[in-house]
């Protein structure tokens, strides 16, 4: 239990404050335990950040597994997926430069994974296709490439909800990929976020 409410903890400050910026007597202080305990789980700052990439990773894959295994079809499946993207908080833009000078294997571990979950979106892409939601033309390599430009969009400094935008892009990306099946969905989703904002 102590250690999953250190990684959690960890998680929340590491995408917040960047790597760096969060120091082990930080952690322990604000879980109201001491060093030694947080070192009684953990080799050392690298050690806690390792957990903390592969538990959210894990939660990621299982969470879209889930959506996707209860959803009526792939586009119901990928606007529950945008939808419940807007309430995760993205890691920071000193997250990403800290982990990428200050620890080169962690961040290798992420693309890797990254890497991985292409794989599965190029499978739905395929059965998108298959089913008549996705354009039978679609260039799916680029489709990918699209995907992998958006995700990058956290390291961007801007005054609005880098959830909003990006889930926006993700929206209009689907439609524009979708047949008239799949829009007709889409449409169907615009409008009742529309009408539940008034």
């Amino acid at each position: 239990m102590i250690k999953e409410r250190i990684i959690q903890q960890a998680t929340y400050f590491f995408i917040r404050d960047g790597i760096k910026n969060v120091s082990v007597d930080d952690l322990a202080s604000s879980l109201g335990i001491s060093k030694r305990t947080i070192y009684m789980n953990f080799k050392d700052k690298e050690d806690i950040l390792k957990h903390c990439i592969l538990v959210s990773q894990e939660n990621i894959k299982h969470s879209i597994h889930e959506i996707m295994g209860q959803s009526e079809n792939i586009i119901d499946g990928c606007l529950q997926i945008i939808e419940q993207y807007k309430n995760i908080q993205l890691p920071s833009g000193r997250f990403w430069d800290d982990i990428y000078k200050y620890y080169p294997l962690i961040y290798q571990s992420i693309l890797d994974e990254m890497g991985k979950n292409n794989t599965c979106l190029k499978e739905l892409l395929e059965e998108g296709i298959k089913d008549n939601y996705f354009r039978e033309n679609l260039n799916i390599d680029e489709a990918l490439n699209s995907y992998i430009i958006i995700s990058n969009i956290y390291s961007l400094r801007i005054s609005f909800s880098h959830t909003d935008l990006i889930s926006n892009i993700m929206v209009n990306m689907l439609r524009g990929i979708s047949t008239y099946k799949g829009i007709e969905i889409i449409d169907k989703y615009i409008d009742n976020i529309a009408h539940s904002n008034n």
